[in-house]
């Protein structure tokens, strides 16, 4: 190298010879594993072409032997008597393959993790004896039967309820109307009409299954044909409707059963 360029010169601890000279910028490998494991120091001076000098110190350590890690021990316990000691070295930069064993050192469990552990099993063993023996208020609901699988069994109704509302609304609705006061002179209204709130269902079941036509109802004739839905309706669907028309828009009228129905179906009356 020129004496009139500038230089770099890289000295590795208090060595008076430089481990590498070099024309800036630079670039060199620093081989670690030659050196011990420990704190060193890399000095790095600089030379202009004008003869002066910048240095500048970079402390390091060193560590290619295997990790320590101690367990029991701590840089200033006070001890006494015997001390259970555990060590574990690993991930040494020289050994080619890794070792998942030896990645952690073994460690007893917390006293407060197996706290919390007891803490969770009591409170679990709690809640299931309250579930299993629940106050009375809560044993009766149907809720607390389903979960214990002992349900049980709905009492019997009339027939009729949602699904009465829902049959209505889908084959008699667009010509009754859906509050059951009809459309002058076309469709009579059931909402109060004599043979929906009669205490004897024959004469609406009958009209229902079998249809009508062209009769007057209050001296008004009402030309509009009333189809016979037990063409197309079950015995329960049938029922479901007629309920519904009886317990609807103020009626109070007895509620019938799906046998009634079948019966007026065979007989006609």
């Amino acid at each position: 190298m020129s004496e009139a360029a500038s230089r770099v010169e890289v000295y590795l601890d208090g060595d008076p010879q430089p481990i590498g000279t070099y024309r800036p910028p630079a670039r060199f490998e620093l081989d670690t594993e030659k050196l011990a494991d420990g704190p060193h120091e890399l000095r790095i001076v600089a030379t202009d072409v004008s003869g002066h000098r910048g240095v500048r110190r970079i402390p390091f350590e060193v560590r290619n032997g295997p990790g320590i890690a101690v367990d029991g021990l701590r840089p200033g316990d006070l001890v006494e008597g015997r001390v259970s000691v555990m060590v574990n070295a690993y991930g040494g930069a020289h050994e080619a393959n890794f070792e998942p064993a030896r990645a952690e050192t073994p460690a007893p469990i917390p006293t407060w993790a197996w706290v919390l552990l007891l803490g969770v099993v009591a409170w679990a063993m709690f809640y299931a004896a309250r579930q299993w023996f629940p106050p009375p208020s809560f044993a009766s609901t149907p809720t607390y039967a389903a979960w214990r699988g002992s349900a049980p069994p709905a009492a019997e109704s009339p027939a009729g309820g949602g699904v009465g509302a829902d049959l209505y609304r889908t084959t008699c609705a667009t010509c009754h109307q859906s509050n059951g006061q009809g459309l002058p002179g076309a469709f009579p209204p059931l909402a109060g009409d004599p043979v929906v709130t009669a205490q004897d269902p024959t004469g609406h079941v009958h009209t229902v299954l079998f249809g009508l036509q062209g009769k007057s109802i209050g001296g008004v004739v009402y030309p509009g044909q009333m189809p016979a839905w037990g063409e197309h309706l079950s015995d329960d669907e049938i029922a479901a409707i007629v309920n519904h028309e009886r317990t609807s828009w103020g009626n109070a009228a007895p509620t019938i059963t799906v046998s009634d129905v079948a019966r007026i179906r065979a007989t006609g009356r």
